[in-house]
Protein backbone atom coordinates (compact mmCIF):
# COMPACT_ATOMS: atom_id res chain seq x y z
CA UNK A 1 0.00 0.00 0.00
CA UNK A 2 1.12 3.35 -0.86
CA UNK A 3 1.08 6.36 1.63
CA UNK A 4 0.11 10.36 0.52
CA UNK A 5 1.30 13.15 3.41
CA UNK A 6 -0.56 16.27 2.51
CA UNK A 7 2.14 18.77 3.40
CA UNK A 8 1.51 21.81 1.34
CA UNK A 9 -0.46 23.99 3.67
CA UNK A 10 1.09 27.48 4.26
CA UNK A 11 0.82 26.95 8.00
CA UNK A 12 -0.56 30.77 8.68
CA UNK A 13 -1.71 30.44 12.13
CA UNK A 14 1.79 29.26 13.10
CA UNK A 15 3.50 32.59 12.08
CA UNK A 16 5.85 34.34 11.60
CA UNK A 17 7.45 30.94 11.83
CA UNK A 18 5.80 29.43 8.75
CA UNK A 19 6.99 32.88 6.72
CA UNK A 20 10.40 30.89 6.09
CA UNK A 21 10.00 26.80 6.47
CA UNK A 22 6.80 24.59 5.84
CA UNK A 23 4.68 23.46 9.06
CA UNK A 24 6.11 19.97 8.60
CA UNK A 25 9.51 20.69 9.13
CA UNK A 26 9.10 22.17 12.60
CA UNK A 27 11.48 20.91 15.04
CA UNK A 28 9.55 18.02 17.34
CA UNK A 29 11.72 16.37 19.47
CA UNK A 30 15.56 15.69 17.55
CA UNK A 31 14.13 15.91 13.83
CA UNK A 32 11.35 17.69 12.26
CA UNK A 33 7.61 16.70 12.38
CA UNK A 34 7.42 15.19 8.94
CA UNK A 35 10.37 12.50 9.62
CA UNK A 36 7.94 11.17 12.66
CA UNK A 37 4.94 10.97 10.21
CA UNK A 38 7.60 9.30 7.65
CA UNK A 39 8.91 7.27 10.29
CA UNK A 40 5.37 5.60 11.50
CA UNK A 41 4.41 5.38 8.01
CA UNK A 42 7.80 3.09 7.41
CA UNK A 43 7.32 0.88 10.58
CA UNK A 44 3.81 0.06 9.71
CA UNK A 45 5.46 -1.80 6.45
CA UNK A 46 4.39 1.14 4.04
CA UNK A 47 7.41 2.23 1.70
CA UNK A 48 6.39 4.07 -0.94
CA UNK A 49 5.34 7.45 -0.06
CA UNK A 50 3.99 10.77 -1.72
CA UNK A 51 4.78 14.08 -0.10
CA UNK A 52 2.30 16.52 -1.35
CA UNK A 53 4.17 20.08 -1.56
CA UNK A 54 3.74 23.74 -2.10
CA UNK A 55 4.79 26.86 1.07
CA UNK A 56 8.54 26.48 0.99
CA UNK A 57 9.06 22.84 -0.74
CA UNK A 58 12.66 22.92 -1.19
CA UNK A 59 13.11 22.55 2.50
CA UNK A 60 11.09 19.49 2.75
CA UNK A 61 12.55 18.32 -0.75
CA UNK A 62 16.02 19.03 -0.03
CA UNK A 63 15.75 17.65 3.45
CA UNK A 64 13.96 14.01 2.54
CA UNK A 65 15.15 13.45 -1.24
CA UNK A 66 14.24 10.44 -2.79
CA UNK A 67 13.78 8.78 1.24
CA UNK A 68 16.67 6.62 0.73
CA UNK A 69 17.43 7.30 4.00
CA UNK A 70 14.46 5.91 5.92
CA UNK A 71 14.34 3.38 3.97
CA UNK A 72 11.72 4.42 1.89
CA UNK A 73 10.53 5.97 -1.76
CA UNK A 74 9.52 9.39 -1.77
CA UNK A 75 7.88 10.93 -5.03
CA UNK A 76 6.87 14.73 -4.64
CA UNK A 77 3.53 15.99 -5.94
CA UNK A 78 3.35 19.76 -5.88
CA UNK A 79 0.57 21.85 -5.20
CA UNK A 80 1.07 25.43 -6.19
CA UNK A 81 -1.42 27.66 -4.56
CA UNK A 82 -3.44 26.35 -1.27
CA UNK A 83 -6.40 25.14 -2.54
CA UNK A 84 -7.70 22.84 0.61
CA UNK A 85 -6.80 19.34 1.18
CA UNK A 86 -9.53 17.88 -1.61
CA UNK A 87 -7.17 19.44 -3.86
CA UNK A 88 -3.75 18.66 -2.91
CA UNK A 89 -4.62 14.57 -2.49
CA UNK A 90 -6.03 15.31 -6.27
CA UNK A 91 -2.25 16.13 -7.22
CA UNK A 92 -0.87 12.53 -6.27
CA UNK A 93 -3.41 11.18 -8.07
CA UNK A 94 -1.12 10.41 -10.40
CA UNK A 95 1.31 8.19 -8.41
CA UNK A 96 -1.21 6.27 -7.03
CA UNK A 97 -2.94 3.16 -8.90
CA UNK A 98 -4.00 0.97 -6.13
CA UNK A 99 -5.11 1.90 -2.19
CA UNK A 100 -3.46 4.33 0.02
CA UNK A 101 -3.38 5.93 3.07
CA UNK A 102 -3.58 9.28 3.85
CA UNK A 103 -2.21 11.37 6.43
CA UNK A 104 -2.20 15.38 6.96
CA UNK A 105 1.13 16.49 7.53
CA UNK A 106 0.62 17.99 10.98
CA UNK A 107 -0.09 14.54 12.71
CA UNK A 108 1.83 12.47 14.59
CA UNK A 109 0.68 9.04 15.22
CA UNK A 110 1.65 5.71 16.22
CA UNK A 111 2.17 3.07 13.86
CA UNK A 112 -0.46 0.72 15.42
CA UNK A 113 -3.30 2.78 14.02
CA UNK A 114 -1.96 2.81 10.68
CA UNK A 115 -1.70 -0.81 10.83
CA UNK A 116 -5.15 -1.36 11.58
CA UNK A 117 -6.90 1.37 8.77
CA UNK A 118 -4.60 -0.93 6.46
CA UNK A 119 -6.41 -4.22 7.96
CA UNK A 120 -9.94 -2.38 8.25
CA UNK A 121 -9.59 -1.54 4.26
CA UNK A 122 -8.19 -4.58 3.06
CA UNK A 123 -10.78 -6.09 5.12
CA UNK A 124 -13.99 -4.09 3.32
CA UNK A 125 -12.69 -2.80 0.38
CA UNK A 126 -14.14 0.05 2.07
CA UNK A 127 -13.07 3.75 2.83
CA UNK A 128 -12.07 4.05 6.74
CA UNK A 129 -11.07 7.13 8.97
CA UNK A 130 -9.28 7.30 12.37
CA UNK A 131 -11.50 8.47 14.51
CA UNK A 132 -10.18 10.08 18.22
CA UNK A 133 -11.49 11.34 21.36
CA UNK A 134 -10.42 15.05 22.68
CA UNK A 135 -11.72 17.74 25.43
CA UNK A 136 -12.96 19.83 23.40
CA UNK A 137 -14.46 19.08 19.59
CA UNK A 138 -15.48 22.09 18.83
CA UNK A 139 -11.62 22.77 16.83
CA UNK A 140 -11.99 19.82 15.07
CA UNK A 141 -13.53 18.17 13.17
CA UNK A 142 -16.67 16.24 15.15
CA UNK A 143 -17.72 13.10 13.78
CA UNK A 144 -21.22 10.58 14.11
CA UNK A 145 -21.08 7.57 14.17
CA UNK A 146 -23.67 4.73 13.80
CA UNK A 147 -23.19 0.68 14.11
CA UNK A 148 -19.51 1.64 13.63
CA UNK A 149 -19.69 4.06 10.41
CA UNK A 150 -18.96 7.61 9.65
CA UNK A 151 -22.91 9.40 9.26
CA UNK A 152 -21.45 12.77 9.32
CA UNK A 153 -18.58 15.11 9.48
CA UNK A 154 -18.47 18.67 10.89
CA UNK A 155 -15.68 21.16 10.83
CA UNK A 156 -15.68 23.49 13.65
CA UNK A 157 -18.72 22.42 14.92
CA UNK A 158 -21.50 25.07 16.91
CA UNK A 159 -21.92 23.43 20.73
CA UNK A 160 -24.81 22.60 19.63
CA UNK A 161 -23.88 20.21 17.07
CA UNK A 162 -21.82 17.90 18.91
CA UNK A 163 -23.27 14.51 20.19
CA UNK A 164 -19.41 12.91 21.45
CA UNK A 165 -16.48 14.70 21.80
CA UNK A 166 -15.06 12.21 18.56
CA UNK A 167 -12.95 13.68 15.75
CA UNK A 168 -11.76 13.39 13.05
CA UNK A 169 -8.00 12.07 13.67
CA UNK A 170 -6.68 13.04 10.25
CA UNK A 171 -5.81 9.69 8.89
CA UNK A 172 -7.40 7.54 5.93
CA UNK A 173 -7.52 4.66 3.82
CA UNK A 174 -9.02 4.60 0.89
CA UNK A 175 -9.60 3.06 -2.47
CA UNK A 176 -8.83 4.62 -5.73
CA UNK A 177 -12.34 5.58 -6.28
CA UNK A 178 -11.34 8.35 -3.84
CA UNK A 179 -10.32 11.18 -6.51
CA UNK A 180 -13.36 10.73 -8.88
CA UNK A 181 -15.31 11.32 -5.34
CA UNK A 182 -12.72 14.52 -5.01
CA UNK A 183 -13.71 15.61 -8.58
CA UNK A 184 -17.29 15.53 -8.19
CA UNK A 185 -17.55 17.41 -4.63
CA UNK A 186 -19.97 20.51 -4.85
CA UNK A 187 -17.79 23.33 -3.40
CA UNK A 188 -17.37 27.03 -2.53
CA UNK A 189 -13.76 28.20 -2.51
CA UNK A 190 -11.55 25.58 -1.48
CA UNK A 191 -12.16 22.07 -1.75
CA UNK A 192 -11.63 20.44 1.06
CA UNK A 193 -11.15 16.30 1.75
CA UNK A 194 -13.89 16.38 4.67
CA UNK A 195 -16.01 18.23 1.97
CA UNK A 196 -15.78 14.92 -0.44
CA UNK A 197 -16.78 12.63 2.53
CA UNK A 198 -19.42 14.40 3.54
CA UNK A 199 -21.42 13.81 0.19
CA UNK A 200 -19.54 10.16 -0.48
CA UNK A 201 -20.83 8.64 2.70
CA UNK A 202 -24.02 9.09 1.77
CA UNK A 203 -23.78 6.52 -1.09
CA UNK A 204 -20.61 4.44 0.36
CA UNK A 205 -19.66 3.33 3.33
CA UNK A 206 -17.46 5.04 5.58
CA UNK A 207 -15.32 3.49 8.67
CA UNK A 208 -14.73 4.34 11.83
CA UNK A 209 -11.42 3.07 13.50
CA UNK A 210 -11.25 3.91 17.17
CA UNK A 211 -8.23 4.91 18.42
CA UNK A 212 -6.89 5.93 21.75
CA UNK A 213 -2.72 6.15 21.23
CA UNK A 214 -0.90 8.73 20.70
CA UNK A 215 -1.96 11.53 18.35
CA UNK A 216 -0.26 15.17 18.24
CA UNK A 217 -1.44 18.08 16.30
CA UNK A 218 0.18 21.21 15.26
CA UNK A 219 -1.64 24.00 14.53
CA UNK A 220 -1.31 26.84 16.87
CA UNK A 221 2.12 28.70 17.88
CA UNK A 222 1.78 26.63 21.77
CA UNK A 223 1.27 23.40 20.07
CA UNK A 224 4.89 23.03 19.35
CA UNK A 225 5.56 23.15 23.10
CA UNK A 226 2.45 20.87 24.12
CA UNK A 227 3.89 18.85 21.10
CA UNK A 228 7.25 18.41 21.89
CA UNK A 229 6.37 17.57 25.54
CA UNK A 230 4.31 14.71 24.48
CA UNK A 231 7.59 13.56 22.18
CA UNK A 232 9.97 13.83 24.71
CA UNK A 233 7.41 12.48 27.57
CA UNK A 234 7.81 8.91 25.36
CA UNK A 235 11.59 9.53 24.49
CA UNK A 236 14.86 9.67 26.90
CA UNK A 237 16.73 13.15 26.05
CA UNK A 238 18.88 13.35 23.26
CA UNK A 239 22.48 15.22 23.69
CA UNK A 240 24.24 15.96 20.22
CA UNK A 241 27.77 13.87 20.72
CA UNK A 242 28.90 17.30 19.03
CA UNK A 243 27.71 19.49 21.24
CA UNK A 244 29.51 21.28 24.16
CA UNK A 245 27.81 21.60 27.50
CA UNK A 246 29.88 22.76 30.31
CA UNK A 247 30.52 20.52 33.20
CA UNK A 248 29.02 23.81 35.77
CA UNK A 249 25.94 23.46 33.40
CA UNK A 250 22.23 21.45 34.10
CA UNK A 251 20.43 19.68 31.92
CA UNK A 252 17.26 18.67 33.19
CA UNK A 253 15.00 15.42 31.73
CA UNK A 254 14.03 14.98 29.06
CA UNK A 255 15.83 17.58 26.85
CA UNK A 256 17.09 17.37 23.31
CA UNK A 257 20.24 19.48 22.70
CA UNK A 258 21.35 19.62 18.88
CA UNK A 259 24.56 19.42 17.22
CA UNK A 260 26.97 21.56 17.58
CA UNK A 261 24.88 23.86 20.31
CA UNK A 262 27.29 25.05 23.26
CA UNK A 263 25.40 25.42 26.91
CA UNK A 264 27.86 28.05 28.94
CA UNK A 265 28.76 27.66 32.67
CA UNK A 266 25.78 27.85 34.98
CA UNK A 267 23.43 27.63 32.40
CA UNK A 268 20.17 25.32 32.96
CA UNK A 269 18.39 23.26 30.64
CA UNK A 270 15.36 21.48 32.33
CA UNK A 271 12.35 19.42 31.52
CA UNK A 272 10.61 19.55 27.57
CA UNK A 273 13.23 22.28 26.31
CA UNK A 274 14.58 21.66 22.34
CA UNK A 275 17.54 23.13 21.73
CA UNK A 276 18.27 22.75 18.04
CA UNK A 277 21.52 23.12 16.15
CA UNK A 278 24.36 25.46 16.50
CA UNK A 279 22.90 27.12 19.29
CA UNK A 280 24.74 29.12 22.06
CA UNK A 281 22.90 29.16 25.59
CA UNK A 282 24.54 32.03 27.63
CA UNK A 283 26.07 31.66 31.38
CA UNK A 284 23.34 31.25 34.06
CA UNK A 285 20.49 31.88 31.30
CA UNK A 286 17.39 29.06 32.81
CA UNK A 287 15.56 27.67 29.67
CA UNK A 288 12.10 25.69 30.80
CA UNK A 289 9.67 23.78 28.59
CA UNK A 290 10.88 25.77 25.43
CA UNK A 291 11.78 25.38 21.56
CA UNK A 292 15.13 27.25 20.66
CA UNK A 293 16.06 26.94 17.20
CA UNK A 294 18.84 26.64 14.96
CA UNK A 295 21.45 29.10 15.19
CA UNK A 296 19.86 31.40 18.17
CA UNK A 297 21.71 32.91 20.75
CA UNK A 298 20.03 33.54 24.06
CA UNK A 299 22.21 35.80 26.20
CA UNK A 300 23.55 35.38 29.96
CA UNK A 301 21.03 35.42 32.65
CA UNK A 302 18.04 35.25 30.30
CA UNK A 303 15.13 33.45 31.37
CA UNK A 304 12.66 31.45 28.93
CA UNK A 305 9.96 29.80 30.10
CA UNK A 306 7.03 28.26 28.31
CA UNK A 307 8.40 30.46 24.80
CA UNK A 308 9.93 29.99 21.24
CA UNK A 309 12.95 31.25 19.98
CA UNK A 310 13.42 31.46 15.84
CA UNK A 311 15.95 30.62 13.97
CA UNK A 312 18.66 32.96 14.38
CA UNK A 313 17.68 35.11 16.71
CA UNK A 314 19.86 36.75 19.20
CA UNK A 315 18.43 37.60 22.76
CA UNK A 316 20.50 39.61 24.72
CA UNK A 317 21.71 38.85 28.14
CA UNK A 318 18.39 39.40 31.32
CA UNK A 319 16.44 38.97 29.32
CA UNK A 320 12.78 37.40 30.42
CA UNK A 321 10.49 35.31 28.53
CA UNK A 322 8.70 34.07 31.41
CA UNK A 323 5.16 31.62 31.26
CA UNK A 324 1.71 32.90 32.06
CA UNK A 325 -1.66 32.56 31.10
CA UNK A 326 -3.08 35.28 28.05
CA UNK A 327 -5.61 35.69 25.58
CA UNK A 328 -4.34 35.72 22.06
CA UNK A 329 -5.84 36.27 18.55
CA UNK A 330 -4.74 33.91 15.61
CA UNK A 331 -6.20 34.68 12.32
CA UNK A 332 -8.94 36.39 13.89
CA UNK A 333 -9.79 33.35 16.48
CA UNK A 334 -9.22 34.58 19.96
CA UNK A 335 -8.07 32.18 21.76
CA UNK A 336 -8.60 32.69 26.67
CA UNK A 337 -6.37 31.51 29.43
CA UNK A 338 -3.63 29.84 27.23
CA UNK A 339 -0.39 29.27 28.99
CA UNK A 340 2.06 30.67 26.31
CA UNK A 341 5.54 32.64 27.51
CA UNK A 342 5.32 33.95 23.75
CA UNK A 343 7.05 33.58 20.13
CA UNK A 344 10.13 35.28 19.03
CA UNK A 345 10.82 34.95 15.04
CA UNK A 346 13.47 34.14 12.85
CA UNK A 347 16.44 36.86 13.31
CA UNK A 348 15.66 39.01 16.05
CA UNK A 349 17.37 41.09 17.62
CA UNK A 350 17.35 42.13 21.29
CA UNK A 351 18.96 44.28 23.78
CA UNK A 352 19.73 43.82 27.45
CA UNK A 353 16.43 43.86 30.02
CA UNK A 354 13.95 43.22 27.97
CA UNK A 355 10.82 41.63 28.94
CA UNK A 356 8.34 40.07 26.62
CA UNK A 357 4.61 39.18 28.46
CA UNK A 358 3.00 35.76 28.43
CA UNK A 359 1.58 35.73 24.16
CA UNK A 360 3.31 38.11 23.15
CA UNK A 361 4.35 37.01 19.34
CA UNK A 362 7.24 39.14 17.60
CA UNK A 363 7.96 38.87 14.13
CA UNK A 364 11.03 37.79 12.38
CA UNK A 365 13.68 40.21 11.50
CA UNK A 366 12.43 42.91 14.57
CA UNK A 367 15.12 44.79 16.51
CA UNK A 368 14.30 45.51 19.92
CA UNK A 369 16.10 47.94 22.25
CA UNK A 370 17.13 47.59 25.48
CA UNK A 371 15.18 47.89 28.69
CA UNK A 372 11.92 47.69 26.17
CA UNK A 373 8.78 46.04 27.35
CA UNK A 374 6.65 44.10 24.70
CA UNK A 375 3.29 42.48 24.49
CA UNK A 376 1.06 41.58 21.89
CA UNK A 377 2.13 41.57 18.92
CA UNK A 378 5.19 43.49 17.23
CA UNK A 379 5.23 42.80 13.46
CA UNK A 380 8.17 41.98 11.56
CA UNK A 381 10.93 43.98 10.50
CA UNK A 382 9.92 46.28 13.83
CA UNK A 383 12.72 48.59 15.11
CA UNK A 384 10.94 48.94 18.95
CA UNK A 385 12.54 51.30 21.15
CA UNK A 386 12.17 52.05 25.16
CA UNK A 387 9.29 54.79 25.37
Amino acid sequence: MNAIILAAGTGTRLQPLTDTRPKAMLPIGDKPLLEHIVDALHSAGINQITLVVGHKRERIQSHFQNGSDWDVDIQYAVQDNPRGTGDALLTAEHEVSESCIVINGDRIVEPELIERLIQKHEATGDACLAVTEVEDPLQYGAVEIEAGQITAIKEKPEPHEVTSNLVNAGVYAFGPEIFAAIRQTDHYGELQLTDTLNQYLESHPVHAVHYDGMWLELSRPWDLLSVNSGILARDDSTVSASAHVDDDATLGDPVVVGDHSRIQPGARILRNTVIGENVTIGANAVITNSVILEDAVVGPGTVVSDSIIGAGSEIGPLNALEGGTSNIEVNGELHTDVRFGGLVGDGVTTGSNVTITPGTIVGNEATIESGSTLSERVPGDAHVFRG
